[in-house]
């Protein structure tokens, strides 16, 4: 007779025969929206695909899965193209008929018969963020139009090895534009003119970036709700119009590298930027910039050789900053301020909310002009750094002989600076110095540490660290200089010198 013991047990393992052979399946009782979540964490579209085989009704399911990321198929031998196209055209044209697409993500190869194949079906399924990193391609071809026409698309990047697709303005000027997305990013991409960026083509454009994108020599940007705008290695742009009531961000980065001199002209109007970045970009003849009165930061890397014309495209600009809390300034942009200084005297503005201030200087001979200007129209600054680099080219201006070997050596120099620069030294809390690892250059750092030291009453912290990390490890670095500022005579008595890594 059975006992109550074994039938118990009998119940159990019958119970779970039952669910794990042919009877229950607990994956398909999952409800769509938590199915979709599991399968989101899969790397790939294919890995998704794979998942069929673990249920009855997930066998169907990643064909409505609405994230398809195919930016893992490329095959950099090519050895496989048509079968790709074939999987993702597969993909697209059994998916089922009111399946939405969140993201479609593709890297590799493209023929343009693809891309004109493909679009369509992402347009129907409402696509609304769309990534396509060409790697490369057969040709050049206009961008499928249906594209332009899809009101669900928010996000788009298009990444070209080189330039394989045009867009032409045309076209969006013929539709009503793209008037849901938000985020747009070219990279690699031909432009057939220079007017695409404008309110009725992209009315609720908030992100826009332009990379290394060639056709560009007047780009004009005019979208009212843009917030962010950054602009890359457009080398041969000669003019750049930009008006934006609500852009807070803007970042020039690598252009007008080979413009026409003569004609060239940047126009801003951002009222409420509140960033700005002109990195690795030369100065155009013509700097409109009206004021940013919010700018809240600001970085200026300027490596261009010293022109006359350059000094009122810099006025221009340092004038436009006037409001800005922390700067950043970097190379021969202090070859500029030091015609300013002998030129007008200094800057005609003053950075009366300027907190923050950060340079990179070989403190060469034409340098420290340049820097006395900007200390001079930077009263209340509590926070300095300073990153001196190695010089390796002669100092050979034409105020070298005027400034040093005629009247000043260096230390008096700063000496004679000392009653212009008084509110900047009374406001100084923090320096933090980056001394260059050669010997020869200690020298150029020690005369700017003695200058704040001595005459910063008010300093609270004097920071030395090496050009490089490394040097922090060699034998006497440290003694070399700690001992000699240690030495130094103090303006403020509660000042702390400490020396750090980096």
């Amino acid at each position: 007779m059975e006992t109550r013991a074994a039938k118990k047990r009998r119940l159990i393992e019958e119970e779970n025969k039952r669910n794990i052979g042919g009877g229950r399946d607990r994956l398909s009782d999952l409800p769509d929206d938590i199915a979709h979540r599991l399968l989101s964490f899969l790397p790939t579209t294919k890995s998704v695909a794979r998942t069929s085989v673990l249920s009855k009704r997930w066998r169907y399911l990643w064909a409505c899965f609405p994230i398809l990321n195919f930016s893992q198929v490329y095959d950099p031998w090519m050895t496989d193209i048509i079968a790709t196209e074939d999987i993702i055209s597969a993909v697209l044209s059994r998916r089922h008929e009111n399946s939405n697409i969140k993201f479609f993500g593709f890297k590799g190869y493209l023929k343009a018969q693809w891309l004109h194949d493909w679009i369509p079906w992402l347009v129907k399924h409402k696509v609304e963020e769309l990534v396509l990193h060409i790697l490369s391609g057969t040709g050049m071809v206009d961008f499928p139009p249906p594209l332009l026409q899809c009101d669900s698309l928010r996000s788009f990047t298009l990444e070209g090895k080189c330039p394989f697709l045009r867009f032409s303005s045309s076209y969006v000027k013929a539709t009503s534009g793209l008037p849901n997305l938000h985020t747009l990013s070219l990279t690699g991409v031909e432009f057939s003119e220079d007017d695409l960026f404008s309110d009725s083509s992209f009315p609720f454009l908030e992100k826009l970036t332009i990379d290394d994108c060639v056709g560009i020599i007047h780009l004009k940007i005019c979208c009212l709700k843009v917030k962010d705008l950054q602009i890359y290695r457009i080398r041969r742009m000669n003019s750049l119009d930009i008006s934006g009531m609500s852009l807070e961000t803007l970042k020039i980065n690598n252009c007008f590298k080979d413009m026409r001199v003569n004609e060239s002209c940047v126009n801003v109007f951002a009222p409420n930027l509140q960033s700005f970045c002109w990195v690795g970009s030369n100065f155009a003849v013509k700097f409109l910039i009206q004021s940013f009165p919010i700018l809240r930061t600001a970085q200026i890397n300027y490596h261009f050789p010293f022109t006359r014309i350059k000094t009122q495209c810099a006025v221009n600009l340092f004038s436009a900053f006037s409001q800005v809390q922390d700067l950043s300034l970097y190379h021969q942009i202090f070859k500029i301020l030091s015609n300013i200084y002998f030129e007008l005297g200094g800057l005609p503005c003053s950075f009366k909310n300027l907190k923050t201030l950060y340079i990179s200087t070989s403190l060469s001979k034409s340098d420290i002009p340049g820097i006395a200007c900007l200390f001079k129209s930077s009263p209340v600054v509590h926070k300095l750094g300073i990153r001196i680099y190695s010089s390796r080219g002669p100092d050979s201006d034409k105020w070298d002989n005027y400034l040093f070997n005629g009247r000043y050596t260096e230390e008096q120099f700063w000496e004679a600076q000392a009653q212009t620069l008084n509110p900047l030294l009374c406001h100084l809390e923090v320096v933090k110095i980056w001394v260059p690892s050669r010997d020869i250059d200690h020298e150029r750092a020690i005369n700017m540490v003695r200058f704040l030291l001595e005459h910063g009453k008010n300093l609270q912290e004097m920071i030395i660290a090496p050009e490089y990390p490394q040097a922090y490890c060699v034998p006497g670095w440290k003694n070399k200089i700690i001992v000699v500022i240690e030495g130094l005579p103090r303006g403020s008595a509660n000042v702390k010198i400490s020396c750090v890594k980096c």
